[in-house]
Formats: structure tokens, sequence, C-alpha cells
């Protein structure tokens, strides 16, 4: 008896089928990609404005026990700008980081008197010498509110930087519009956001 043997053909997969798998990938790959980024972005200003609501909660706190809100340090030294809510009594624990300042890096820690951190930025109305009143006089703040604490934001720039001074970041311009993420004080809360 002769033995026949089976030529079948051997499975696998031809070079069109493979092509097809990775043009499927690449495709998924190209609307999840975006997708995600803009998750990080919208998670990072929910933590800005639940830092800066922090940041508010303590700034009343501290206006209750002292009848003002916090001084402006001494040589505009900004990383001291939190420090009388967190010491001697804590009304927050920790002095918050600005998430889009640290994604930035600008921010300079250097021993000048001028040094920022990643802390928030804070204007007070009583900084009678303060430019950055401006950005209360431009948003239509400058006669009811005390304070405003803000972010730079998505779009990762300064106030003023390119022609957008005063601009209020608005999420529905998309996630990474222009503007600072901004809190009037007190009461006001987010301008335009509400």
């Amino acid at each position: 008896m002769k033995l026949r043997m089976n030529h079948e053909k051997a499975g696998g997969f031809t070079l069109i089928e493979l092509l097809i798998v990775v043009a499927i990938i690449a495709i998924l790959a190209a609307i999840a990609v975006p997708n995600f980024l803009e998750a990080q972005v919208r998670s990072k200003v929910s933590r800005v404005k639940s830092d800066i609501r922090s940041l508010a909660t303590a700034m009343e706190a501290y206006f209750v026990d002292h009848n003002a809100y916090p001084p402006r340090p001494d040589g505009w030294i900004y990383p001291l700008r939190f420090i009388p809510l967190t010491t001697p009594v804590a009304y927050i624990t920790s002095n918050p980081q600005d998430p889009f300042k640290l994604m930035s890096g600008a921010y300079n820690t250097g021993g000048d008197g001028a040094s920022t951190d990643a802390s928030y930025d804070y204007f007070a109305r009583s900084w009678t010498d303060n430019i950055d009143w401006l950005h209360l006089v431009f948003l239509g703040f400058e006669d009811r509110a005390k304070y405003l604490l803000a972010s730079i934001g998505p779009d990762l720039r300064w106030w003023g930087v390119n022609n957008v001074f005063g601009v209020v970041y608005d999420p529905s311009n998309g996630t990474r519009s222009e503007g600072e993420i901004v809190y009037v004080g007190p009461g006001f809360g987010f301008p335009g956001q509400q």
C-alpha cells in the first residue's frame, strides 16, 4: 500500500490581509491618541479648578481671621505668596502647583527677587502698584473684586502674550484654546464659566 501524502496548503495570512489589519490598527490609533490627549487636558483643567476653589476657600477663611486677604510677599518672591495660608494656621495643607506651569516649564526657581514657582498666580486689589490688576479691569471686575487667582491654562502662555491680554479660557473653543483659567473673588467664581 502506498501512502498518499496530502500536500495541503499551510495556514497563514497573506500580505494583503496583514496590510489591512495594520491599516485598521493605524486608523484606530489615529482616533484614540488625540482623544486620550484631550482627556489629559480636560483632567488638568478640572484639577486646576479644584485647586483654585480650595485656595479661594482658604483665602476666605484667612479673611475671616484677619479681616484682610493675604499680603503680597516682599521683593516679589513668588514662591512665598501662599505662605500665610499654610503657616502658622493651616488654611490649606500645602501650596498647590499649577499643572500647566509644570508642563510648560514656565517658571524659574532661581534665587533672584523675581523668582517664580509653579504656584497659581495671585493678585490682590490692595496692591495698587501691581500692573496685573489690569486683568480685573479688563474682565470688568475692578470695582467689585478683591483678588484674582489664575492658572496659565492649556495654551501654556502668560497673560498678554501674543496679544491675548485678559482672555479667559473657554473650553467651548477647544480644550487647548487661548486664555487663562481665572477665579475672581470673593464669590464671583470663574468668569464666563459658571
